[in-house]
């Protein structure tokens, strides 16, 4: 089991601490970075933690979220307290246990809904039901960072007129001929050589690993091994 990070970098760690203040010029940025990127591990949390149906989860993880900051629960961020993400599933938990929580259950009253929650259901269907609500939580998290990398990656090389590249990742990768494929089949269907493919592919998948790390930076503490953290992600 890869323990929880310990401490923030320190330039990582000062913009999670502007959460603290709703005033400073980056603070909506920083929030809907965070809101995007952990509101389906919120979701899968709570499915998995009680039995409940898919509305009382949709309204608890927006009731969650929305008591983080009606609470100015941020801050209590510490790098003393543990990693951002144990902070999340500490609150998760404790909020799934609140005497108050049927009260706020329902909210927003007007049926609003902030996220699209079909997608969190439909990965809640097929996972693992003998997750735990912190497996589920991580094994969403590590989803989204990987999901979050292969759209900059694609949009990356798109940019730089290298599309190739991105295409024999995914195709590679299985995404889209849904089976492995070698370097000389790959080769035959674009016209290129098996080196080609074989070098596409090296820099491809050398810039995803930067790209991850950078993702995960922001969430590491000093100290924390990166690759440990890395290789944690791409387990999932």
């Amino acid at each position: 089991m890869v323990q929880e990070p310990r401490e923030f970098p320190e330039t990582h760690w000062s913009q999670l601490l502007e959460l603290q203040n709703p005033a400073h010029p980056r603070h909506a940025e920083h929030l809907e970075r965070l809101v995007r990127q952990y509101w389906k591990p919120a979701y899968l949390y709570l499915r998995a933690i009680r039995a409940m149906s898919a509305e009382d989860a949709e309204d608890r993880t927006q009731q969650f979220f929305a008591m983080l900051l009606s609470r100015r629960a941020f801050d209590r961020l510490s790098p003393d307290r543990g990693s951002f993400r144990g902070f999340l599933k500490t609150a998760l938990r404790r909020f799934a246990v609140s005497a108050d929580r049927e009260n706020a259950a329902r909210e927003p009253r007007d049926g609003a809904h902030l996220f699209r929650f079909e997608e969190a259901e439909a990965l809640w269907k097929e996972q693992d039901r003998g997750l735990s609500p912190e497996a589920a939580f991580d094994r969403e998290w590590a989803r989204s960072v990987i999901t979050e990398a292969m759209r900059r990656l694609r949009e990356e090389f798109t940019s730089q007129g290298k599309e190739i590249y991105y295409r024999l990742f995914e195709q590679y990768c299985g995404e889209t001929l849904g089976a492995e494929v070698s370097y000389d089949d790959l080769a035959k269907q674009h016209r290129l050589s098996a080196d080609d493919v074989r070098n596409y592919l090296r820099v491809i998948r050398e810039r995803g690993r930067v790209l991850i790390k950078d993702m995960l930076r922001d969430y590491l503490f000093p100290g924390e091994d990166l690759e440990d953290e890395l290789r944690f992600i791409l387990s999932r």
